[in-house]
């Protein structure tokens, strides 16, 4: 039978802690202050976003290096330009609670970490012997390692939000703001869809006093209502680009996890994830990654693992049958690699993700009250809720 159990039903059964991958030297004299963020059950951009408002500042001024799970508990660094330490610590916000600040030169980036640590407590296993079966899998995925797949809640409480992405690469700058619309926080849905209809018949007054109904937007729109009252621009594009970049980088970031999925299923159904094919893309031990070669000798292949594409129309591209996937996955998006060459005015470079991760620091607790504790470490980007899915 396949073992059964429960997650996740309280934000106390999943602990995330960031591990860093090391903070710039304190100094006095900085401009950027680093601290600590606890939250219970919040998004990590709406934590920055709350944070940065009770500061007096926009919504982008606080940084962070990954994204969390919101309906959890997480600990994770951020950062804030030009604000006390007195300040930050008198922040006072239901939920979220502000630790540790300390001064540096330099600004947190995305990515600025080493990886997370998962606490976790699963439910509803038949007592010992499922928690011996359990330990059992986890340690066969401690040992072959974790298929690298995007978790679901990358794309959404309804699974579809990748269609933002989609919508800035392949429609009309009218149909992404109808996505970014859709896919916004509840309760802002009727002041997105009155923006929506200041922009295509609304008359000038209307237009001019856009701003009126930010309030009730999602934060990733109320700059577009401030460039149409101001601007009133003819472009729509112009009102694309006031979305701010981080969210729409986020929003083609989306779609490519869909299509990064895609590749790592076809990879998995050929039983290839994890053998190093001719053609693939791998990270070399001088840290760059490389195509493999038909001429190569076995012994360059060893110790490497295949990638797959954030798709981009440049960057490093895989070669052969590999590559052949790769190009497959992105056109059943009905893309092609030029779509992706500077859409919504971005311009992305592309990038390459492993297809299968390691699980380390592995521990599996007693069976106790009709639950266990288990506890691992992934590398950046990694989704526990991956690791739980392939259980069973």
């Amino acid at each position: 039978m396949p073992l059964a159990f429960r997650f996740r039903e309280s934000p106390e059964d999943f602990i995330v802690e960031e591990l860093a991958a090391g903070q710039p030297p304190a100094d006095p004299a900085g401009t950027h202050l680093w601290f600590t963020v606890e939250k219970r059950g919040v998004s990590t951009p709406e934590a920055a976003r709350r944070i940065a408002q009770a500061l007096g500042r926009d919504g982008g001024a606080v940084s962070f290096a990954g994204r969390k799970d919101a309906k959890a508990i997480t600990r994770q660094t951020m950062c804030v330009e030009h604000v006390t330490s007195d300040a930050l610590l008198a922040v006072d916000l239901e939920r979220i609670r502000i630790e540790d600040p300390v001064r540096c030169r330099t600004r947190l980036r995305v990515g600025q970490h080493a990886g997370n640590r998962f606490h976790l407590r699963l439910t509803g296993l038949e007592g010992p012997e499922a928690r011996d079966r359990l330990a059992e899998q986890l340690e066969a995925l401690a040992e072959d390692g974790v298929p690298n797949a995007y978790g679901q809640q990358r794309f959404g409480p309804a699974g579809d939000s990748w269609r933002v992405g989609q919508a800035l690469v392949k429609g009309t700058p009218l149909e992404y703001l109808e996505s970014v619309v859709a896919d916004g926080p509840p309760g802002t849905r009727e002041a997105g869809e009155e923006l929506l209809r200041r922009i295509r018949q609304g008359s000038g007054s209307e237009r001019r006093r856009a701003l009126e109904l930010a309030a009730g937007l999602a934060p990733d729109l109320r700059s577009v209502a401030r460039i149409l009252a101001r601007r009133r621009p003819k472009d729509p594009q112009e009102l694309v680009r006031a979305v701010p970049r981080r969210a729409r980088a986020f929003h083609l970031a989306m779609l490519q996890a869909r299509i990064f999925n895609r590749v790592l299923d076809a990879r998995r159904a050929a039983r290839s994830e994890s053998t190093v094919l001719v053609g693939d893309v791998v990270l070399a031990a001088d840290g760059r990654h490389r195509v493999v070669l038909e001429g190569d000798p076995p012994e360059a292949r060893e110790g490497l693992a295949p990638t797959g594409p954030l798709w981009a129309a440049t960057g490093l591209h895989a070669a052969g049958e590999p590559g052949r996937i790769e190009l497959a996955a992105l056109r059943e998006e009905g893309l092609e690699p030029e779509d992706l060459r500077a859409p919504g005015g971005l311009r992305p470079r592309g990038a390459r993700r492993p297809l299968v991760v390691p699980l380390s620091d592995l521990e599996v607790e007693a069976f106790v009250d009709g639950a266990v504790w288990i506890r691992f470490s992934l590398p950046v980007g990694s989704f526990a809720t991956v690791v739980l899915a392939a259980i069973g």
